[in-house]
């Protein structure tokens, strides 16, 4: 007797990753990946931080903030905030912090392998998370998909959120649309800027101890 597979099923079949690869961006490759990421921080680090370099890794922290007051581990997909603009904000807000410092840095060639790198193992730590929401969601995260870009915001029109009426399709929740200071609170939303403050703060100490120190 033979079975008819969904065309999801088929989709997520062709972009499902090797077991190997899979086991591999599922261990320690994200914890090994920010060492060698600090240990080339470190060896960068020559001069105090760029205000470009500052102002991304900001800009990331507050990406990340901002997400924390919509994110719901409950029966429905977040649609409110960042969540209009794309689907994965927090990961988005990571990669840019990681950017800025990059910029703060003036290390353009840490900018382009961390941009590889990220994209290699984050696409398929992406997938895995979509298909689960799919199962916990069903059809209301389908819309989700098909109104909200996964990573980037859309660049045409420039910056815009998904339209309100598709939005209220997958969560109906008025108050799910509005920031939650009690749920951002509960999220950890500060250690955004924690982070940020401890990431620029790191550039500038290696920085000063290179000037002392250094050849």
């Amino acid at each position: 007797m033979t079975t008819m597979s969904s065309p999801n099923s088929a989709q997520n079949a062709s972009v499902t990753p090797p077991s190997w690869f899979r086991g591999f961006i599922q261990g320690k490759t994200r914890i090994v990946s920010a060492w060698v990421f600090a240990i080339a921080v470190i060896l960068s680090a020559r001069h105090l931080p760029t205000l470009p370099g500052i102002l991304v890794c900001f800009l990331g922290a507050t990406v990340r903030f901002w997400a924390s007051g919509y994110l719901r581990k409950d029966s429905r997909p977040a649609v409110g905030g960042p969540y209009a603009f794309v689907r994965n904000p927090l990961y988005l807000g990571t990669y840019l912090m990681a950017v800025g410092v990059s910029l703060a840095v003036e290390n353009y060639i840490l900018l382009a392998a961390l941009s590889v790198l990220y994209a290699v193992l984050y696409h398929y730590i992406i997938l895995d998370e979509e298909t689960k929401l799919e199962r916990i969601f069903g059809a209301p995260y389908l819309t989700y998909k098909a109104v909200v870009p996964r990573f980037f915001p859309r660049i045409f029109p420039p910056l815009f959120p998904a339209k309100r009426a598709d939005l209220v399709k997958v969560n109906p929740e008025p108050a799910h649309a509005k920031y939650d200071w009690a749920l951002s609170n509960k999220n950890k939303a500060y250690e955004a800027y924690a982070t940020f403050a401890a990431l620029i703060g790191f550039v500038a100490g290696v920085a000063m101890i290179w000037q002392r120190f250094g050849a």
